[in-house]
């Protein structure tokens, strides 16, 4: 990851919408210490203002405010949902930009999470150890993974049992893939309280009996060669939801190895899509750049025949060397808070977008509301949180072989935490200390008194010559 070198910082960058909030502009270096009682403008650009001419913009709004502490304080209110540009300005020359995103109360009062809930590890067919796993996605910036082996839901016990007593930053998804006995058909178990693959394992006759069960009542309008799959599914979804769980439908697209057939004909994945046994789709997924276009295009025709089904990224990671996968496709979700029952919770009342990342560009989908901040939240905010996961991540994994304490996860964790409270505004950023003043003003006085060369362009004088 490369660098990032600004100089100064805002604080909170997600704020209520059209209430006044006191903002705060930091430095992040020493050596930006705003001078004492020097005046600043600030120019704010709301990006959804109406403008007639972007020759002569009337919308822009301005302040003026004085530097005390090294830093800036204003008051500002923040109109309606929408991203805002705020330009710092000294003398009538601009120093820094910085992004500030409004939220009305309904979304202000949910946390964002990035995760995934499609994964594997060495206990079926991945490559991974799970506690390993956990701590690979921690290194990317997610905050929860489900583990979801094929036919065992048990793996995932493992990494709680390996954490245990330790506070990480990433939270366990409970979760396995389900292959119902029979049928090509593979389902994601999310977030219920017991296993549904070992019902069918422990007791097959009560499965048949079930899907039998099932059967009667698959809608007539099933076709006939697709009815006895469906019965399967059904039994799935039933379990699934009596678990208390998130029913999802993976890639429909994929072709298992050394078939060129997909796992879901066309026309199977539609009803089960449109038959209300899924509870969200897996619109992106580990199936090649190929399938997810193909997905996204079933998608927009079910959504233009009126299908309202929320949508989910995930990686369906295996092995993490050359994937094309992990950690680029994944779920932002907005849960109230990060657990196993908010993250389901949140994806089933349709709070979460898709998304596909790849190197700097990105595409969301859901909707066009969580997408906007979504997308704010990936330019903003994931890159500074996934700098501040990368050393827990390898925390973990130290720590599971014994090479490293759970103090070294933990401190990385509750740093992790107050970036993400101090950006969101649930705390004040703290302001320069006297040590830290003192500090700059001293070698500050050294500098201004030394040759007269090209400076910081906040404390310089004039340049007249170079050495």
């Amino acid at each position: 990851m490369l660098p990032d070198p600004r100089n100064y910082r805002i604080w909170p960058s997600v704020v209520r919408a059209d209430v006044p909030t006191e903002m705060t502009i930091l430095p992040a270096e020493r050596a930006f210490l705003l001078p004492e009682g020097e005046r600043f403008r600030l120019r704010v650009i709301s990006f959804n203002g109406d403008e007639l001419s972007y020759h002569e913009p009337m919308s822009h709004r301005f302040c003026e405010t004085e530097a005390h502490g090294g830093a800036l304080r204003f008051p500002w209110t923040f109109p309606d949902e929408q991203q805002h540009l705020i330009i710092l300005e000294r003398d009538g020359k601009p120093l820094q930009e910085f992004n500030v995103y409004s939220l009305r109360e309904d979304l202000y009062a949910l946390r964002p999470l990035k995760g995934d809930l499609h994964s594997h590890s060495y206990r079926s067919d991945g490559k991974r150890d799970p506690a390993a796993l956990a701590g690979h996605f921690r290194e990317q910036g997610y905050e929860f993974f489900a583990l979801t082996d094929h036919n065992r839901f048990y793996p995932g016990g493992e990494i709680d049992e390996a954490f245990e007593g330790v506070r990480t930053g990433i939270r366990r998804v409970r979760g396995e893939e389900v292959h119902t006995p029979g049928s090509m058909v593979h389902i994601i178990h999310v977030g219920g309280r017991e296993s549904v693959t070992e019902q069918y394992f422990r007791d097959r006759a009560g499965y048949k009996r079930g899907v039998a069960d099932c059967l009667t009542r698959v809608p007539a309008d099933i076709p006939e060669p697709y009815r006895e799959r469906y019965a399967m599914a059904m039994w799935a979804s039933e379990r699934i939801h009596a678990a208390g769980g998130l029913c999802v439908f993976p890639h429909p697209f994929w072709r298992p190895s050394g078939s060129r057939v997909y796992n879901v004909q066309e026309g199977l994945a539609r009803l089960f899509l449109k038959g209300g046994l899924f509870d969200a789709y897996e619109l992106l997924g580990g199936m090649g750049l190929g399938e997810n276009n193909r997905s996204v295009a079933l998608w927009s025709e079910l959504r233009a025949e009126g299908l309202r089904m929320p949508v989910v990224g995930s990686s369906d990671v295996h092995g993490l060397i050359g994937s094309a996968s992990f950690a680029h496709l994944f779920t932002i979700c907005f849960a109230k808070e990060n657990g196993n029952d908010a993250v389901i919770e949140a994806v089933r009342a349709g709070r979460s977008v898709a998304v596909e990342m790849y190197g700097d560009e990105f595409r969301c989908y859901g909707s066009l509301r969580l997408v906007t901040y979504a997308r704010f939240l990936l330019e903003q905010y994931y890159p500074r949180l996934t700098r501040l996961c990368q050393g827990e991540g390898v925390a973990m994994r130290l720590y599971l072989m014994g090479d490293a304490d759970a103090s070294l996860i933990e401190a990385q964790a509750d740093g992790a935490e107050a970036f993400r409270r101090r950006f969101f505004g649930l705390d004040c950023a703290p302001l320069p200390d006297e040590d830290v003043r003192s500090f700059e003003e001293k070698w500050r006085a050294v500098h201004l008194d030394g040759p007269l060369t090209k400076g910081s362009s906040l404390v310089a004088p004039p340049v007249t010559r170079q050495i």
